[in-house]
């Protein structure tokens, strides 16, 4: 039995848990998961699940001392008490010190590294990979852009279907904001579980979006797609990358 560890967040973390797990089980065989996340996760993984509080939400520019410590301490007591033999990162701001702890022990290390990250590196999978993880990406570009040359293009994004969602009757406008976007989060957005989500954008004509994973989502559901990335520099690369890929994508 080989027991692996899923440091996870909310949101875009989230739903790429289970093409994670299908990367780890093409390396691992007869796994027991657990699961550590922040507590605005609503996904049911089905596995024990242990709660960490994520210490900067998205749309901040700081951290929070007491939450990090607090984080840290109960990073420390989960590793202490699973034993994992196999610890994977993804979404920083929850898992990073569960990363950290993990290097001092024997267990495998694993950080994966955002799938909107088309050039430049992420800060999380950096500090990690110097502490020895070996750092999963999703596109070739990002082999050679880590301290350590312990890399290897899993290509999660690609392994993402959204068939299932698709329908052939399209039609009006769908305004999918950041969580920093305030004024259109509060005039064009309400929470919807993440499936409900999907399959509304299968039946979309146009969708508008930032150029975060939902962007991904977006331009395999929608006719046409609307893509207006924030300043930094992950999102431009990104929406161009997802300009030069389909044919449906227009950047604004």
């Amino acid at each position: 039995m080989v027991k692996i560890l899923l440091g996870s967040r909310h949101g875009g973390h989230a739903t790429r848990t289970h093409l994670v797990k299908e990367a780890l089980e093409e390396e691992y065989q007869d796994i027991e998961y657990v699961v550590a996340t922040d507590h605005e996760d609503d996904y049911d993984y089905g596995e024990k699940k242990h709660r960490i509080p994520s210490f900067r939400s998205t749309n901040e520019k700081y951290y929070h001392p007491l939450k990090a410590a607090k984080n840290f301490f109960k990073s420390l007591n989960i590793i202490r008490k699973e034993k994992p033999d196999v610890v994977t990162c993804y979404g920083a701001n929850t898992s990073i010190f569960l990363g950290i702890i993990a290097s001092f022990t024997s267990a495998d290390l694993i950080a994966v590294e955002s799938e909107n990250r088309t050039k430049e590196p992420s800060m999380s999978p950096k500090i990690l990979n110097r502490f020895g993880a070996q750092v999963w990406v999703s596109h070739d570009q990002m082999l050679e852009n880590y301290p350590n040359e312990n890399i290897a293009n899993k290509g999660l994004i690609q392994r993402r279907s959204y068939e299932e969602y698709d329908s052939d009757e399209k039609e009006g406008t769908l305004v999918i904001p950041s969580s920093a976007d305030e004024e259109l989060m509060e005039n064009h957005w309400e929470y919807i579980p993440h499936e409900k989500l999907l399959e509304k954008m299968g039946k979309t004509d146009l969708i508008v979006t930032r150029a975060g994973m939902a962007a991904y989502e977006a331009v395999h559901l929608g006719n046409r797609v609307k893509v207006k990335p924030y300043e930094h520099e992950h999102q431009k690369n990104f929406a161009k990358w997802l300009d030069r890929e389909f044919e449906n994508v227009e950047l604004v």
